[in-house]
């Protein structure tokens, strides 16, 4: 009995301080928004700073120790960083107090990037704990095409498209090209047919040659959904619009003689260049609008047809067009500028035409110019320090890839 009265006197001292049903006073830590995301609806950047808002909770004093970022990527330093109104530590914060913590990303790869944000605090879960994920890529879409109209996705932004056409087999797949928002696009096949997919609309009034003349196609800037419109290249040099765009003026021709490659249009859509083989381009108009800036410093190859890709910067105008033209074995050469110093190839193979595609970061200016090369195995080359970018499909040995194609 005395056991069990002492006991009972026990379980008296134990609880006599804390009314029944009721619970000690503690911290918590609450973390809104729980998770941030940066780069998915725009991979190329800007990427603007990002905030989580730090709350206690709870009903005593939440202590902060210390707020921090851990980066498990491979990149030199940090992608991610954050500034905090919760500092100088250790932090106190009362019941229902909180302050802001502030997170931006400065990419130190291309990729999916990925951090988390740690908060130290009293709290019981301690260290509270935001994922952090990043896309980071220099274009909105990026895929590979194949000899046989097969589209390869080379990024986590670009998802595999449905439609369009292929061809097991048959290399037949000359050219794609994607609406403004990378939602979709066409392929056009060597006989002048256009294959709508993923969100493109039916192509409306398009050429077809019936014989293996086409060349490349390309979208006016805006293209969407709802409206999609372009041209089809031949290899005579003709220019075919297509979804109600403009006839163009002033194009080269070579009737008889399929010597054009591959066409580019300027940003704002005025005009562009057509490439011939040996290395020339060629401005044309669109609409009524002028033909752009003659250019007269290319790389040319007289009677060598080894010319095999250009591109523009996104800056280039109608009076200030520049960039630069690949030829087969992989070189680059400048036209419309003089970069300072050479300019250094990611890939370079002489007497092997493997050279595909050259395109330039959006970002790339005449006093930075930096981009990637393809080359026909699939294979992409970073070049004047440009960083890699995720591999597409690769194909050892074997030379299928058409073109790089990408939007910015």
């Amino acid at each position: 009995m005395k056991l069990v009265k002492a006991g009972l006197a026990g379980a008296l001292v134990v609880f006599g301080g804390i009314p029944m049903g009721a619970t000690a006073a503690a911290p918590a830590a609450r973390l809104a928004p729980s998770s941030l995301t940066f780069g998915a609806e725009n991979p190329a950047g800007p990427y603007p700073p990002q905030s989580v808002t730090l709350s206690n909770s709870g009903d005593a004093s939440l202590i902060i120790s210390n707020v921090t970022i851990e980066n498990p990527g491979q990149s030199t330093g940090s992608d991610f960083t954050q500034t905090n109104s919760c500092y100088p530590f250790p932090r106190s914060l009362a019941a229902g107090e909180s302050c802001a913590i502030n997170v931006g990303f400065f990419p130190g790869e291309y990729g999916v990037r990925r951090g988390t944000l740690l908060i130290f605090d009293n709290a019981a879960d301690s260290p509270q704990r935001v994922p952090l994920t990043a896309y980071a890529y220099p274009f909105k879409g990026m895929y590979t095409l194949d000899a046989f109209g097969g589209l390869h996705p080379a990024s986590a932004v670009s998802p595999a498209m449905s439609g369009g056409a292929y061809w097991p087999g048959w290399r037949i797949a000359r050219a794609a090209a994607l609406l403004a928002d990378a939602s979709g696009g066409y392929t056009l096949d060597g006989y002048g047919g256009l294959h709508p997919f993923g969100s493109a609309p039916a192509p409306a009034g398009a050429a077809y040659f019936g014989w293996d003349i086409a060349k490349d196609v390309v979208l006016l800037p805006g293209s969407s959904a709802s409206h999609a419109a372009g041209y089809v290249l031949d290899g005579w040099g003709g220019l075919h619009q297509f979804g109600g765009a403009p006839a163009v003026n002033g194009a080269a021709y070579w009737a008889g003689w399929s010597i054009a490659k591959r066409v580019r249009l300027l940003p704002d859509g005025s005009g562009g260049y057509v490439l011939d083989g040996w290395g020339g381009l060629h401005g044309f108009g669109v609409g009524i609008n002028e033909p752009p800036r003659a250019i007269s410093d290319t790389a040319f190859w007289p009677n060598w047809s080894i010319a095999r890709d250009f591109d523009l910067f996104s800056n280039s105008t109608p009076t200030t067009p520049a960039g630069f033209t690949l030829d087969g074995y992989g070189g680059i050469h400048p036209f419309g500028f003089h970069p300072n110093g050479p300019v250094g190839a990611g890939g370079y193979w002489p007497g092997r035409d493997l050279g595909i595609s050259v395109r330039l970061n959006p970002t790339s200016t005449t006093a930075t110019p930096f981009g990637w090369t393809m080359e026909g195995w699939g294979g992409f080359h970073a070049f004047n320090g440009g960083q890699e970018i995720p591999q597409a499909a690769y194909w050892n040995g074997w030379s299928v890839a058409v073109e790089f194609v990408v939007v910015r």
